[in-house]
């Protein structure tokens, strides 16, 4: 999922769990992919599952995901700092599996084909890595850039659900751009489900798949 987190934040050119088990203690290794939603119980239709990514990540994302976006100097510091962390997101965790799903491409729309990563992960100690997401949206203000003689307006916005999350919104020349992250932690495990050319209410309800899944672990 980091991959799909660092494509997501270049392409914009910025950018509660159930109980798992007994609810008691974080999963293992093996747990966290085998708790991975399918294909065969992924909520939303056309949409198929790539290979599975597994381990912790020793070491965050290459680079700097901010570098070639032009109006970074426009951003306050406490943003720009949150953003790349999110890049980073996935090093707080002990023991990870994750998956990107890919929808059907609609031809009338420019930004490709929809895709959803889904993330199961567990951290036996630490700071809630979910937290730095909560916090883009009370650091960073809706800001428009002008460059090149084309505008772009960038805004952060809290989820409605009850969850930890964010929609990061990318507006350029009549179209829009949307990131949505959403996750829930409890008892040291996490759901986190990140997704562009859908809506909020169908990245929650995959999130809802997630947990009821790893709730029959």
């Amino acid at each position: 999922m980091r991959r799909s987190m660092t494509i997501a934040l270049t392409a914009t050119a910025l950018l509660g769990l159930s109980a798992c088990g007994d609810g008691t203690e974080p999963l293992t290794q093996e747990q966290t992919r085998e708790a991975l939603l399918t294909d065969a119980d992924f909520p939303l239709d056309g949409f198929t599952a790539g290979d599975v990514t597994e381990g912790s990540a020793d070491e965050g994302g290459e680079g700097d995901p901010l570098s070639d976006f032009p109006g970074q100097d426009q951003l306050s510091d406490e943003c720009v700092e949150i953003l790349e962390g999110l890049n980073e997101l996935e090093t707080g965790f002990g023991a990870q599996s994750s998956v990107d799903f890919t929808g059907e491409e609609d031809a009338a729309s420019p930004l490709g084909a929809p895709t959803v990563s889904v993330l199961v992960a567990s951290s036996e100690e630490g700071d809630n890595p979910l937290d730095a997401i909560d916090e883009l949206n009370s650091a960073c203000e809706e800001v428009t850039i002008e460059e090149e003689g084309a505008e772009m307006t960038l805004g952060f916005e809290e989820i409605e659900a009850d969850a930890q999350g964010t929609r990061i919104s990318m507006g350029v020349m009549g179209m829009t751009f949307d990131i949505t992250m959403v996750g829930r932690e409890n008892a040291g495990n996490y759901a986190i489900v990140m997704g562009t050319g859908v809506s909020e209410e169908q990245i929650v309800e995959v999130l809802e798949a997630q947990e009821e899944k790893m709730a029959d672990l």
